[in-house]
């Protein structure tokens, strides 16, 4: 049986990378594939260790997930990183961020006009739509610095972070 999950759908995955980019023009690629996975998975964000007077947990439990929750978190994100990867690789081949600082781990947006205005249009339409989970993605969470203790790797569980510098 086939089924089809948007998390490994890789033009799913630039429009959720396109959408992130228009709020953080610039951003580390492992914080934005970690945001990417709380996209897909909004419900798992109750099991991120969140700062205190966080809001959080209530936005967990009330946006579902479309389709299926993933059995394994870990497993589900390790399994999006090829598509995530790729989806990258596609949109720094096109310009829309700055292949350098692509290369050094950072997504910089390098030039608004090389997005199609019907492009541009539908990713307004789907912020609007997530308002309240776009918010707390990119307002909330993203301020969370990456790495070391207490970082967005450390809170999440979901990458490596015992070997990172503060």
């Amino acid at each position: 049986m086939l089924i089809y999950h948007p998390a490994f759908d890789a033009y799913h995955c630039v429009f959720r990378m396109l959408a992130l980019l228009e709020s953080i023009p610039e951003l580390e690629v492992d914080k934005a594939r970690l945001l990417d996975f709380y996209q897909v998975f909004p419900s798992a964000i109750s099991d991120i260790r969140l700062p205190s007077g966080s809001n959080g947990r209530r936005l967990a439990k009330a946006h579902t997930n479309a389709y299926r929750n993933p059995l394994n978190p870990k497993s589900a994100f390790r399994d999006m990183a090829q598509i995530q990867y790729a989806a990258l690789r596609s949109i720094a081949a096109l310009g829309i961020v700055d292949v350098k600082s692509y290369e050094q781990g950072v997504l910089q947006r390098a030039n608004e006009n090389d997005i199609p205005a019907t492009l541009k249009n539908n990713i307004k339409n789907y912020i609007l739509e997530k308002a309240e989970l776009m918010d707390f993605l990119t307002k909330e969470l993203s301020t969370i610095p990456l790495r070391g203790v207490n970082g967005l790797k450390h809170r999440s569980e979901l990458l490596e972070h015992r070997y990172d510098l503060p």
